[in-house]
C-alpha cells in the first residue's frame, strides 16, 4: 500500500516528533537520514520507499559490522595461532638452551678438564719412563764396565799365577837351579809387575814368590806350587762366576729395557687416544656453544616477534572496539530513524517542517 504525506496531526505528537528529529540531528548519519526524508518529502515520494532506503542502510551497516566481526575473529584466531606457535618455539628453545648449558657445564667442561689432567699425567709418565731408561742405561754401562775391569783383573791375575807356576815348575823340573838367584829374582820381578794391578791376589802371590827366593829344596817348591794352583783355581772359578753373573744381569737388563719400552709405547698410545678424545670434546664444545648462541638469538627473536604480535593485536583490538562502537551507534541511529519513519506522526511532522522552511 502506498502512503502519501498529510498535514493533520495532534499538536502534542508534533512536539514529540520534533524532539525526535532534533535527537537524530545530533549525528552525521541522523542528519543524512533527515535530509533524505526531506528530499523524499519534497519530491512527494511514497513513504514505503523511504522505509526501504533506511532498511537498506540498516542492512548495509549490519553487514559491515558482521564483516568487521568476522575479520576480527579471523585476525584474533591468527594471532592466537601465531602466539601459540611462538610460545611453543620459546618453550622449546628455552629447553634447548638449558640442556646445552647443562651439557657444557656438567659434561663437556669437566670432561675436557679431566682429559687435560690425564694428558698431563701421561706426559709425566712418559718423561719419567725416558728418564728411568736413560738413568738405568748409564748405570748398566757403568756396571758392565766394572765387570770388564774385573774380568781384566782376573785374567791378569791368572796370567801372573801361570807365570809364577811356570817359575816354580822350572825350579822343580830343574830347568832353573835354586842357586841361580839372579834368574829367579828376574822371574819374580816379572810376576810382580803383572800382579801389581790385581789387588785381590797380589799379597798372596807376592808372599809365595818371596818364599821362592829363600828356599833351596823341591819339597818347599812343591808346596808353593800347590798353593799357587789353588789360587789359580779360585781365580778361574771367580772369573766364571763373574761371567755367569754378567749374563744374568744382562738378561735382567734386557727384560727391564723391554718393560720400559712396552710401558713407553702404552703411554704413547694412551696419550694419542686422550689427545683424540680431547679434540672430540673441544669440537663438541665449539658446536654446542654455536648452537647455544643461535638458540639464544632465536629466543630473543621469538620474544620480540611475540611482543610485536601482541602489540599489533592490542592495536587491532583498539581499532576494532572503536569501529564496532561507531557501527553500533550508527545502527542504533538507523533503527531509531526507522522506528520514527514508521510512526503515525512522521509524515505530518515532515510536512509541517517543510511548510516552516525545512527540517534543518
Amino acid at each position: 500500500m502506498t502512503i502519501y504525506l498529510v498535514s493533520c496531526v495532534d499538536p502534542s505528537m508534533v512536539q514529540l516528533s520534533t524532539e525526535k528529529i532534533d535527537e537524530l540531528s545530533q549525528s552525521n548519519l541522523g542528519r543524512f537520514i533527515i535530509e533524505m526524508a526531506q528530499t523524499h518529502a519534497e519530491m512527494r515520494g511514497p513513504l514505503d520507499d523511504l522505509v526501504t532506503a533506511i532498511g537498506d542502510l540498516e542492512n548495509e551497516l549490519t553487514a559491515e559490522l558482521q564483516q568487521l566481526e568476522d575479520d576480527f575473529t579471523r585476525s584474533t584466531n591468527q594471532h592466537q595461532i601465531t602466539q601459540e606457535n611462538l610460545d611453543i618455539n620459546i618453550g622449546q628453545t628455552e629447553i634447548n638452551i638449558f640442556n646445552e648449558k647443562d651439557f657444557i657445564d656438567a659434561i663437556l667442561l669437566p670432561s675436557i678438564d679431566q682429559t687435560n689432567q690425564k694428558i698431563d699425567r701421561l706426559n709425566g709418565f712418559i718423561n719419567d719412563n725416558r728418564d728411568s731408561l736413560a738413568r738405568e742405561t748409564l748405570n748398566r754401562q757403568n756396571q758392565h764396565q766394572a765387570y770388564l775391569d774385573r774380568v781384566s783383573e782376573h785374567q791378569g791375575a791368572i796370567s801372573a799365577v801361570d807365570e809364577a807356576l811356570q817359575l816354580i815348575n822350572s825350579l822343580i823340573n830343574g830347568n832353573i837351579a835354586f842357586t841361580e838367584k839372579a834368574t829367579i829374582h828376574q822371574a819374580v820381578k816379572r810376576v810382580n809387575n803383572k800382579i801389581a794391578k790385581t789387588s785381590t791376589i797380589h799379597p798372596v802371590v807376592e808372599a809365595l814368590l818371596q818364599l821362592t827366593q829363600n828356599f833351596s829344596d823341591q819339597g818347599q817348591a812343591k808346596k808353593i806350587r800347590d798353593l799357587l794352583q789353588d789360587t789359580r783355581n779360585q781365580l778361574v772359578s771367580s772369573l766364571n762366576q763373574e761371567n755367569t753373573d754378567e749374563k744374568q744381569i744382562e738378561e735382567t737388563w734386557a727384560e727391564r729395557q723391554k718393560t720400559l719400552n712396552t710401558e713407553y709405547q702404552e703411554f704413547k698410545r694412551s696419550l694419542l687416544e686422550a689427545t683424540y678424545v680431547l679434540a672430540t670434546y673441544q669440537n663438541k664444545l665449539k658446536s654446542t656453544q654455536e648452537a647455544l648462541n643461535q638458540n639464544e638469538l632465536d629466543l630473543q627473536n621469538y620474544n620480540e616477534s611475540l611482543q610485536q604480535d601482541k602489540d599489533a593485536q592490542a592495536q587491532e583490538i583498539q581499532i576494532y572496539n572503536e569501529l564496532k562502537a561507531q557501527y553500533q551507534i550508527q545502527l542504533q541511529t538507523t533503527r531509531n530513524a526507522k522506528d520514527f519513519v514508521n510512526s503515525a506522526e512522521f509524515s505530518t511532522v515532515i510536512r509541517n517542517k517543510l511548510n516552516q522552511g525545512g527540517l534543518a
